[in-house]
């Protein structure tokens, strides 16, 4: 008497499904190891969901993404711990995707199209250029080289679809310039050149108090920094303050920056002596042209004076205010002590590289948010 070994192949959910026309193409399977299952007399063993079913299902040349769909994971970086992404996928065509580059303050937000050939993704932007992906399954992306090829390597190169569709995160870190006028206020990225106005929410309404109550400020466009997210849909050409940092009268965007210069530039602390700062700490300091200095330590707000002749440099006690951050305050005083004993400054290229008796005690590089 016949044994019988029936698969029921599942057509796939999401992002990838059976073609209509070619569902006369599945045909019941005769398995070689079915003559070593013991079963009943002429009882069918139906297995689904099962791992080869799964295999069989995202074994056609086609994925067709029929839902919207959040793709997430951690990808390699070549000088970050890795980069964090989350890639929304939607049915009509468009894709929105959040790239950010861990302990280095970078969040970028990718817009544009997607297109399928077969089973590989490109995720096209004019302006940004994003890897492109195979889709293992309806659930794995993985990462293509140079040559269009799945990556092979022992690290981790695939993202993984969440069981649901989760909005993006929008909110970045910026620098740009700030502009008031009439009560309505513009901000334009150092980093893309592009200028939105800002929404007048309760979170800017304060930054409009403190840019009109500031001699310094007032009437003048003066680069700020800030956590801030673009409006969708109809409010693309809004910004939306989440959190304002603060302002920096006589600063220039990065790109402005004239070789070795070392003025009128938001610097961001990238090492002191030997160990890397935290970037989100945003330590951070300008040195005006007015022999004046200030910043930010990673907790505390601080000011002082310096005196520059050629590379000799000698920064003055530093007034500073007097919170207490149980993850930062150790670094800020190392910071503050060491900016406090520069006895020479150096800009090499986009570096800022400090010295004390011809060691280098703190490095910065333009911050660009």
């Amino acid at each position: 008497m016949k044994k019988r070994l029936i698969f029921t192949a599942l057509l796939l959910s999401g992002c990838s499904q059976l073609p209509q026309d070619r569902s006369a193409d599945l045909q019941t399977l005769s398995a070689p190891a079915a003559e070593q299952i013991t079963a009943e007399p002429e009882q069918d063993i139906v297995i689904e969901n099962d791992a080869t079913a799964e295999a069989m299902a995202t074994d056609f040349e086609h994925i067709f993404v029929d839902t919207d769909m959040t793709f997430s994971g951690t990808l390699p970086c070549a000088d970050c711990p890795g980069i964090a992404y989350h890639i929304n996928l939607f049915r009509d065509g468009r894709f929105a995707a959040r790239q950010e580059y861990i302990d280095r303050n970078q969040v970028n937000i990718v817009r544009g199209i997607w297109l399928l050939e077969k089973r590989s993704l490109h995720l096209v932007n004019q302006q940004q250029t994003l890897p492109a992906f195979h889709f293992l399954s309806n659930t794995q992306l993985a990462m293509l080289d140079m040559s269009g090829k799945p990556l092979l390597s022992n690290v981790n190169y695939q993202l993984t679809r969440e069981t649901e569709f989760r909005k993006l995160d929008t909110r970045q870190a910026m620098l740009g310039i700030y502009t008031l006028s009439d009560n309505q206020a513009s901000f334009t990225s150092c980093a893309s050149g592009e200028m939105l106005a800002i929404a007048n929410t309760q979170h800017h309404l304060p930054v409009m108090r403190q840019y009109q109550q500031d001699e310094r400020l007032r009437g003048n466009d003066v680069i700020a920094t800030m956590l801030g997210r673009r409006g969708q849909d109809d409010q693309a050409n809004l910004l939306f303050i989440d959190k304002f940092e603060q302002f920096w009268p006589g600063a220039v965007c990065p790109d402005q920056i004239q070789p070795g210069k070392m003025q009128g530039i938001v610097w961001r602390a990238e090492k002191i002596a030997n160990r890397y700062v935290p970037q989100q700490l945003n330590v951070r300091v300008i040195f005006e042209q007015n022999d004046r200095l200030y910043g930010f330590a990673g907790c505390n707000n601080f000011n002082g004076s310096y005196k520059q002749r050629s590379n000799q440099l000698n920064v003055q006690p530093l007034v500073s205010t007097r919170k207490f951050c149980a993850d930062s305050s150790e670094l800020e005083s190392q910071f503050t002590q060491s900016l406090q004993s520069a006895d020479r400054a150096e800009v090499n290229g986009d570096t800022l590289q400090i010295f004390k008796n011809n060691q280098l005690i703190l490095q910065f590089k333009p911050a660009v948010n």
